[in-house]
């Protein structure tokens, strides 16, 4: 790939590895592990790049990573298009409610908000949507989270992001139909997504909604 090449420069906190390319420049960290069986590179809003391999070879994991420059920088673009409540809230003063951005009332935080507005919002789908597919989860509880919007523990408890209420009321709806599906399918094939798209059929537009949107409060 033109004007693209990868390198490792010594400095006294160790080997900080370089991906430049079209003048940009992206550092990454190498993890070595003998156990894996293959070559992982995983994007973290904190930590960074980070390269996960087998192989303690650093010619051969930089040759790897430039073959995924591109896949790599697109997904770091995306990261920092992605709406976050926490840059919106700091630069404006405002929130994220149903996908729109409102002012925050004075006396509240962006938790306090969510708390009141996430909580009887999910619930009551939650109500309305295991009625209509027939399930019901063991209990309902609401935590925040840097990565997940929901899920559904082997004992059909449902836990959902407090940050709900950020998204699109359709993409609220998907993730309660997604979590109660995990009810009778703890898997994500076949079986499970004809019952997701029974009851939401046009599910697939509701992820590629949600790569705009950040599960993080912080």
């Amino acid at each position: 790939m033109k004007n693209l090449k990868a390198s490792s420069i010594k400095s006294k906190a160790g080997l900080t590895n370089i991906l430049e390319y079209e003048g940009q420049q992206l550092s990454y960290s190498i993890i070595t592990n003998k156990r894996l069986k293959n070559f992982y590179i995983k994007i973290d809003p904190i930590q960074g790049v980070i390269v996960k391999t087998p192989s303690s070879n650093t010619a051969y994991i930089h040759t790897l990573v430039m073959q995924k420059a591109l896949w790599i920088f697109a997904k770091m673009k995306a990261a920092k298009e992605r709406t976050t409540l926490a840059s919106l809230f700091e630069n404006e003063g405002k929130v994220l409610y149903l996908g729109e951005p409102i002012l925050l009332h004075v006396n509240q935080t962006p938790e306090s908000f969510y708390r009141e507005k996430s909580i009887p919002l999910v619930t009551r789908l939650v109500e309305e949507w295991s009625f209509l597919m027939g399930v019901k989860p063991t209990h309902i509880r609401f935590r925040k989270a840097k990565r997940r919007w929901g899920s559904c523990s082997h004992t059909n408890e449902l836990s959902f992001n407090l940050s709900l209420a950020q998204l699109p009321l359709e993409c609220i709806t998907y993730i309660v139909i997604h979590e109660l599906s995990h009810i009778e399918h703890k898997h994500h094939q076949k079986a499970f997504w004809n019952c997701v798209g029974e009851f939401m059929p046009e599910y697939k537009s509701c992820e590629k909604i949600l790569k705009n949107y950040s599960p993080s409060l912080s």
